[in-house]
């Protein structure tokens, strides 16, 4: 696997200061939070993803900068200085920690594009790709097997249209 030259390690110290900011009562920012959930984003793909190049963990590295900036604002002198030694040990690679990989091969958030939606419905054994596909007829949205899990369909389409299939065909799901 790649090394993420110790931004992965950066990651994890700004997330573990953010949590223990937030059970102390502190007013983290919702922007800090989102920035540590794009910087994990970018870490995660740039892991993963072999033809990720290393100009993708800038990205990461300016967000955990502005992370930074903002949660060093709130902590006290002496959390200040235990967190500034972790990440001076972080930049250097000097931590023994763990950078979280998602063991999930889905993305974690659903899909949208132009007013369609996925989701995934997990069954008990795989149905036929004819019955996909008469179901895609008939409710006007898309059933297709995932190619990442058998046992798993794939539905897209309008909200409301998935909704209608999925209450007409929830004893399908559970057989």
């Amino acid at each position: 696997m790649k090394d993420a030259k110790g931004i992965d390690k950066q990651w994890v110290v700004l997330s573990e200061l953010a949590s223990k900011l937030i059970k102390e009562g502190k007013p983290v920012s919702n922007d800090a939070i989102s920035k540590i959930r794009i910087a994990k984003n970018i870490i995660h793909f740039y892991l993963m993803d072999e033809h990720a190049n290393f100009e993708s963990l800038r990205d990461a590295e300016k967000e955990l900068s502005q992370v930074q900036m903002m949660l060093f604002g709130l902590c006290d002198i002496d959390t200040a200085k235990e967190y500034l030694d972790k990440m001076g040990k972080a930049c250097r690679n000097e931590l023994d920690i763990e950078f979280p990989l998602d063991k999930s091969t889905f993305n974690v958030e659903i899909k949208r594009r132009k007013g369609a939606e996925t989701i995934r419905v997990k069954l008990n054994r795989e149905l036929h790709s004819e019955i996909l596909g008469e179901l895609s007829e008939w409710y006007g949205i898309i059933f297709e097997n995932s190619k990442e899990d058998a046992n798993k369909i794939i539905i897209e389409g309008k909200k409301e249209l998935i909704t209608k299939a999925l209450k007409d065909f929830s004893i399908i799901w559970s057989v």
